[in-house]
């Protein structure tokens, strides 16, 4: 029996290599990595960071079509077999992240993830604002969302788990049984001195002995 019901995987820097927006950015020609690292080490609330970036960037559906191929080509290593893996022993795999559910929605496709478990922020080209305070794009959004999905599911707080790299991710630790830093891609001292379970590698199937035990 999985010693977890409920896994949530944070997606930028956890299931893949990347950061979305800081790509999309790259991509419109402008550097906003700064920004998405002083939001991601707790030096500068989400909430602040999130309007500047994607005002700076001003994405297209063509971007969100180009980020989603991306997404799928960084994919860390063995990400779509660990959450198989988790499928097959009937734990529930959700993805929570402060990233653009236009473009996670096709990487989740291709992890084998169903929409309705991928939980994101939503973007509407024509009128971005309601993307600015959406919970996930503002800090405490991440425990207030897993916290919501536990308890609609059914599963206590000592069955759900959630893993991720960023401070944001460390937030959701008082709302699941375990938080596990991933520090495979970045390495956030934040994250790592705070998170009893850490994995430093850039592989997701040390995860699998914290779940099928």
């Amino acid at each position: 029996m999985p010693a977890y019901d409920l896994v949530f995987f944070d997606c930028d820097s956890t299931l893949s290599s990347i950061e979305g927006i800081d790509e999309l950015a790259s991509r419109a020609g402008v550097d906003v990595s700064e920004l998405t690292n002083a939001a991601m080490d707790g030096r500068l609330p989400m909430e602040d960071v999130y309007r500047k970036r994607l005002e700076m960037i001003n994405p297209t559906p063509k971007d969100f079509e180009w980020l989603s191929r991306l997404y799928i080509l960084t994919a860390i290593k063995d990400a779509k077999s660990v959450i198989a893996k988790l499928h097959a022993c009937k734990v529930d795999v959700h993805i929570i992240s402060g990233g653009l559910l236009p473009s996670i929605l096709a990487f989740a496709h291709h992890l084998g993830i169903a929409p309705e478990r991928v939980h994101a922020v939503p973007y509407d080209c024509d009128n971005p604002e309601p993307s600015y305070v959406h919970p996930l794009a503002n800090n405490g959004g991440k425990p207030a969302v897993a916290e919501s999905v536990g308890e609609k599911l059914g599963v206590p707080r000592e069955r759900r788990l959630l893993i991720g790299d960023g401070v944001s991710d460390l937030e959701a630790s008082s709302v699941v049984g375990q938080f596990v830093g991933f520090g495979g891609i970045i390495e956030r001292d934040a994250v790592k001195s705070a998170a009893t379970q850490y994995i430093a590698d850039p592989l997701l199937e040390p995860l699998l002995d914290m779940v099928l035990q």
